[in-house]
């Protein structure tokens, strides 16, 4: 019952996550003054692409969302060691096992590990390790509170503006804090490599194994999420 609804909420922070990714990525990140009502209204599609562009970070799902599954998953287990050291009801254990603990050691260790794994495609997957430890705690602690009000109210409040506004950067590919955690198309890519599956080509320009009608999600930045040219002339502005 709990990891169903742990799976639930999951589910639901992702897709939310999502939909708060878009809008302030049309509101503040994109540099369009005028919209049209699909572009405000229509987003099930971007939302569905913005979730798909966290779990194939680094070009390749099958690492991407397994690094996704298994950084929420940890978090999960983790969560419940509160529940086994301590008792029915909010106490120190719990409120200590649901610190997003992990989520900022990651965080604030990836500059240093980018200065010393520079290039290293592994890095790639920072993306979503640091979204599967945020949403794995964000949803652990929902069924927690939910079912046993193991939490106060409060601290996960802390836990949810503490994590979704770096999701928020950390999805729209802007830096947090001067860091980026993402680099060139070229950078970190794990579709390099022949032997996981990359079609082969036997044209002679390069194009990494990928035509490019086939790229992925968010690839080019300068389509903001599907939001097409300003509809309105100058002249109405």
């Amino acid at each position: 019952m709990e990891f169903f609804l742990f799976l639930l909420f999951l589910t639901f922070f992702c897709l939310v996550t999502a939909v708060i990714v878009y809008y302030v990525k049309i509101l503040f990140f994109s540099k369009k003054t005028n919209y049209r009502r699909e572009e405000l209204t229509d987003i099930r599609g971007d939302v569905f692409r913005i979730c798909l562009d966290v779990l194939e970070s680094g070009g390749n799902l099958v690492y991407g969302a397994g690094t996704f599954l298994a950084s929420a998953l940890f978090v999960w287990l983790w969560s419940l060691l509160g529940s086994v050291l301590g008792e029915k009801g909010p106490g120190p254990f719990e409120h200590i096992f649901h610190m997003p603990i992990f989520f900022l050691a990651l965080f604030f260790s990836f500059p240093f590990l980018k200065d010393a794994y520079r290039g290293e495609r592994y890095l790639a997957l920072a993306k979503p390790a640091l979204s599967g430890l945020a949403l794995g705690n964000l949803a652990s602690g929902a069924v927690h509170y939910g079912l046993d009000r193991d939490l106060f109210f409060l601290f996960y409040l802390l836990l949810v503006f503490l994590q979704i506004p770096v999701l928020v950067f950390l999805w729209n590919r802007e830096p947090i804090f001067g860091v980026s955690f993402e680099e060139s198309k070229s950078t970190y890519s794990f579709e390099a490599e022949e032997d996981w599956g990359a079609p082969s080509s036997t044209d002679s320009a390069p194009n990494n194994g990928w035509d490019e009608d086939e790229k992925g999600p968010f690839t080019d930045e300068e389509d903001d999420f599907g939001l097409g040219e300003d509809p309105f002339r100058d002249d109405f502005k």
